[in-house]
């Protein structure tokens, strides 16, 4: 069996992390959104999948080659929140403790090195590779041994899924950015020129290099009708149209910043990691929870990630509130008097997951007020509420004609949702264990 390599490219998932959450802090107002978010994303997904070696890859600072070509490389970015930007040194504080080194070249983009990574491991039988990250770059080094993993969707993108998605083969994306461009790194493209005509051009011509051959050939001595000659049927009109008219002179015009463009899209699949040795980053899933983590998640105030100790979850005095914890009917029943008297509550759920297809439910909290805070255990070591009374005590509380104040709305409702229409019955504690719960 192959052994599995996760490059995860770091800038990308922190962004994404910190925007797929709403922003909240600790007590003493620390923002921590987006390292909680990469804290369940390790104690989740990452323990669950078990890579045999996992390689985190950010940036280098400064400038790097690309700036050298083009000085507006990424110039219209947005600047990084701030908020977002107080938590860079934590996340990385965070995946230190947990023994997963962090490398970063200097004068290359991340992308790069994971660049370089997959290239030496595309070629090797012993290893498949699954790049962790949403830039489109990075799609260029899909293969039958290469994926790029989406793991919000829980998708791979090889070969087929890459054609599905660009409609065009994965060695045509570098020619593809170089006409279509990239607002994201401010890679300017062919002006004019978008997908549904990028597409087909390079279905027929393949790449930059023999379409401007093309358009020197017409230029010269070529008449447009020996140029439909050479193509299929299925691309002659797409391709009339990209040389002729006003479409032709912005491919005329073009030319210098589409090969720009591709120079800044392509990957260097050469950066020096001569100290490189890929057992230093085998996966050991153990030291997601090591002592030193869980004190970093005391610190930070993610107690419901230290299931390695459950008293701390039990610790509600350190939250400075009084927490019934329900796991029978009987007190559920109660519960659900103390509801129908209320005009107003607060509901949160606590998940395996970000992503809504993943996500299991792990407890229910509900909030009437400072006396009456209430959290229902449905996974968790302890004694725990079955799933057929669950289901009906969650369905009724949404019948109830009362405010219910949700910390993310959408998110809760798609796991509500996908929970009540769920057949399954209690998880067993086969699965709890699976679930590190």
């Amino acid at each position: 069996m192959k052994k599995k390599i996760y490059l995860i490219d770091a800038n990308s998932f922190i962004y994404r992390m910190f925007f797929a959450l709403p922003e909240f802090s600790r007590k003493d107002g620390k923002i921590v959104n987006a390292v909680f978010g990469m804290a369940k994303f390790f104690t989740g997904q990452m323990i669950r999948e078990n890579p045999d070696y996992l390689i985190f890859i950010k940036d280098a600072k400064w400038k790097n080659f690309r700036h050298d070509l083009y000085e507006d490389y990424k110039a219209t970015r947005d600047k990084m929140p701030d908020n977002l930007k107080s938590q860079i040194q934590d996340i990385e504080d965070m995946v230190s403790l947990m023994n997963i080194d962090i490398i970063a070249i200097p004068g290359y983009e991340a992308d790069d090195v994971i660049a370089t990574l997959a290239h030496k491991y595309n070629w090797d039988e012993n290893y498949e590779v699954d790049i962790l990250s949403w830039d489109k770059d990075l799609y260029a080094l899909v293969s039958e041994n290469v994926k790029i993993y989406d793991t919000m969707k829980r998708k791979k993108f090889g070969p087929d899924e890459t054609r599905e998605k660009f409609g065009i083969d994965a060695k045509h994306v570098v020619d593809y950015l170089a006409i279509v461009g990239d607002s994201a790194d401010n890679i300017p493209g062919i002006a004019g020129f978008w997908p549904g005509k990028a597409v087909p051009l390079l279905n027929a011509i393949w790449n930059i290099e023999e379409i401007y051959s093309r358009v020197e050939q017409i230029e010269s001595w070529m008449q447009i009708e020996e140029l439909l000659e050479s193509v299929g049927e299925d691309y002659k009109k797409p391709i009339k149209s990209c040389f002729s008219g006003k479409t032709y002179e912005k491919l005329l015009a073009g030319r210098d910043d589409a090969f720009l463009s591709k120079k800044l899209a392509t990957l260097d699949l050469l950066v020096d990691l001569d100290d490189f040795k890929l057992e230093n980053f085998a996966f050991k899933k153990q030291e997601i929870h090591n002592p030193q983590v869980l004190s970093f998640f005391r610190e930070y105030e993610f107690f419901s990630l230290a299931w390695e100790e459950e008293k701390q979850l039990k610790k509600w005095e350190d939250l400075w509130l009084t927490v019934q914890i329900i796991w029978d009917s009987e007190w559920l029943a109660v519960l659900e008097k103390k509801i129908l008297k209320s005009k107003e509550i607060v509901l949160d759920t606590e998940t395996t997951s970000l992503s809504i297809i993943e996500a299991e439910l792990v407890w229910l909290s509900i909030y009437i007020d400072d006396q009456n805070i209430y959290y229902i255990n449905r996974l968790h070591r302890w004694p725990k509420i079955s799933d057929d009374i669950l289901k009906l005590f969650i369905q009724k509380i949404l019948k109830i004609d009362i405010t219910i104040v949700w910390h993310n709305l959408k998110y809760d409702l798609q796991i509500l949702e996908l929970y009540l229409s769920s057949n399954h019955t209690s998880t067993s504690q086969d699965e709890q264990m699976s679930l590190g719960l």
